[in-house]
């Protein structure tokens, strides 16, 4: 560039001296071809931002904006190079030839050099490794134009918490309900609750119920019994639309059998209609968790997979509690199915 300079600023001076030698022998005026300061100046580069359970027995730099660098155009070198060439034995111009330099850019004088390409300007990318907006929820990218990408995906906030995500911002939480969905979580009404294809009763009064004054029972089965109790105590039921969690709650008592501990167990699940095999599986509870003796509190939840099938389908389910029983007794009381439906 400096070379570039010192070219222009000589390529004047000849101008000028040519001018006074013209005076100086006697010859008026002289044409300088047209071509040769019409020549196009630099441009600038551009850019932008941018189971267990079975019914059955068994149970995101590139150049943006850039500077553009403009010299004086193209520069004679002088002699035989220049545009105007020296002047020839008896005043007559000679012809030039072609000048070395770039041509001049727009209102420049002439001579001088061509200018340089933009540099690149801070915004822009070359990978979407450049394009970190440091919000957890977007994709960020690096387009074809140099430009940085900012996709918000809803994916990747929590969608238990109804939350979506906004440019920006991040993960914003969204107006929700939660609806109870069983009919007698308590036991203490009749008709609700199906125990039709169990073994036994599963409704019972107990003086020591968790609330209300009856609770579900499973086991034992009878002294001399063959083979395990089996039970299953069910609700009839469809899921809301809209439906992003599915929580379960509730209270249970465990009272471990001595005959086959280990093969005793208690499912609570949801079925497809008429279907032997969990759709999806809340917990198992085993008989070698140990003696429970107060009511104690659980709390499980549906695999989130598996509630974004059930959302919004007319598919008919049920909610149950499946046992597989020796001498092993399971009380429940207080439950609660609660799904949360992002509003």
């Amino acid at each position: 560039m400096r070379g570039g300079l010192l070219r222009s600023w000589s390529g004047l001076a000849i101008v000028v001296m040519l001018g006074a030698c013209s005076n100086i022998i006697g010859i008026s005026s002289y044409e300088v071809d047209p071509a040769l300061d019409e020549g196009a100046g630099a441009t600038s580069s551009s850019g932008g931002e941018t189971s267990n359970g079975g019914k059955a027995t068994g149970g995101g730099k590139g150049p943006t904006g850039g500077k553009t660098w403009v010299m004086d155009g193209g520069a004679p070198a002088g002699g035989d190079e220049t545009g105007v060439g020296g002047m020839a034995p008896g005043g007559t111009p000679a012809t030039g030839g072609k000048a070395t330099g770039g041509s001049s850019s727009a209102g420049a004088p002439p001579g001088g050099e061509g200018g340089m390409g933009g540099d690149p300007t801070p915004g822009g990318c070359a990978s979407a490794k450049d394009c970190d907006d440091t919000i957890d929820c977007t994709a960020d990218t690096c387009n074809s134009a140099g430009v940085c990408v900012h996709t918000p995906k809803d994916t990747l906030c929590d969608a238990t918490q109804c939350e979506t995500c906004q440019a920006g911002i991040g993960c914003v939480a969204g107006p929700k309900m939660v609806m109870q969905l069983l009919t007698d979580p308590n036991f203490d009404a009749t008709g609700d609750w199906d125990e039709s294809n169990s073994d036994g009763i599963n409704i019972v009064t107990a003086a020591g119920a968790q609330s209300g004054t009856k609770v579900a029972k499973f086991g034992p089965a009878a002294v001399n019994a063959k083979e395990q109790q089996y039970s299953d105590l069910l609700q009839y039921m469809t899921f809301p639309e809209g439906m992003v969690s599915l929580t379960l709650t509730g209270y249970y008592k465990l009272t471990v059998g001595t005959k086959l501990p280990a093969d005793d167990y208690l499912v609570i699940a949801l079925y497809e209609d008429g279907a032997i095999d969990p759709f999806s599986q809340f917990h198992s509870f085993e008989a070698t968790g140990g003696a429970q003796t107060a009511w104690k509190a659980f709390t499980y939840n549906a695999p989130k997979a598996d509630v974004l099938q059930l959302a919004g389908t007319d598919q008919m389910y049920t909610f149950d509690l499946v046992a597989h029983l020796w001498d092993t007794v399971f009380q429940f009381d207080s439950l609660q199915l609660n799904a949360t439906v992002c509003q």
